[in-house]
């Protein structure tokens, strides 16, 4: 990745997104260096809708933090502090995060992540082809396409060019075998099967959450047969848009489900088993 900032977003290129950013701003590299300056920081990367070329009204800039060594809080609190007008540190619901409002208004959203972990996320997919339910690309897509800010070792740039590499077919295998099961058809578990329980039990909150995860299963099917990595459950819709092959009807389908997860008496078993139908039939077309 150019650290420049000229080089197109890999992802907005691929996917046929909105303008691509070819320019980083000043205020990003500024920040991005400051935050690299952090005792234990390998690499610091702008990432997120913004650097997507797809930001809107709610959208913050995100910076992918790193490390090698834990950063303390008082390191980042100084280097945070100096450019905001309010912060929330220190956040750990998800990952560690800092989240901070600066003297323009821009929000900005800064995630911690340990080197390590991300050799071996990568590894578990490119190496051994391990595959999850759901989203199981989703952090290759987050590391591979994040604009370099701050890499002196040049780690993140060699990370990103091993994730430049052709996507295996061995992973897009595992995750066809891993993930298509489970939506319906076979197992006496499927999410199909429990979507049907959910209706019997009047239970609105299981059966959302089995539409919820089928989707995820299910688009993680699409993007791997299309050899891409999956960009997770934001604007998901807009990414598909972008594959160069989908089932019939798979972009009207995934809003529709949605919608038909809000209601107990809404012909939701129906839509599904037809959305498995096409599916099967454009996996056995592409030899699946």
């Amino acid at each position: 990745m150019d650290t420049n900032g000229r080089e197109e977003n890999i992802a907005s290129k691929q996917l046929g997104l909105g303008d691509p950013v070819t320019t980083i701003p000043d205020f990003l590299r500024v920040t991005g260096i400051a935050l690299g300056s952090i005792p234990g920081v390998e690499a610091v990367a702008w990432c997120g809708s913004a650097a997507m070329g797809v930001a809107d009204a709610h959208s913050d800039f995100d910076f992918y933090v790193y490390t090698h060594a834990p950063v303390s809080l008082e390191s980042r609190r100084s280097v945070i502090l100096e450019r905001s007008q309010h912060s929330q540190l220190n956040n750990t619901f998800w990952e560690l995060e800092d989240e901070w409002i600066d003297r323009e208004g821009r929000r900005f959203n800064a995630m911690y992540r340990s080197c390590d972990f991300v050799l071996g996320e990568i590894a578990a997919r490119l190496e051994r082809y391990s595959a999850d339910l759901g989203y199981s690309t989703a952090y290759c897509f987050s590391v591979a396409n994040g604009f370099i800010l701050h890499d002196p070792r040049q780690w993140l740039g060699t990370v990103q060019e091993q994730l430049r590499r052709p996507f295996p077919e061995s992973l897009t295998r595992s995750i066809v075998v891993k993930n298509r099961p489970v939506l319906g058809g076979g197992m006496q578990s499927c999410y199909l099967a429990q979507m049907k329980a959910a209706i019997a039990r009047e239970d609105l909150i299981s059966l959302n959450h089995r539409a919820a995860v089928w989707i995820s299963s299910y688009t993680d099917i699409l993007f791997a047969v299309n050899r891409q990595y999956h960009p997770g459950e934001k604007r998901l819709v807009m990414y598909m848009q972008g594959l160069p092959e989908l089932p019939e009807g798979a972009l009207e389908d995934v809003p529709r489900l949605c919608a038909l997860a809000g209601s107990l008496s809404s012909p939701i078993i129906e839509h599904v088993t037809g959305m498995l139908s096409r599916l099967d039939r454009w996996l056995e077309k592409n030899g699946r």
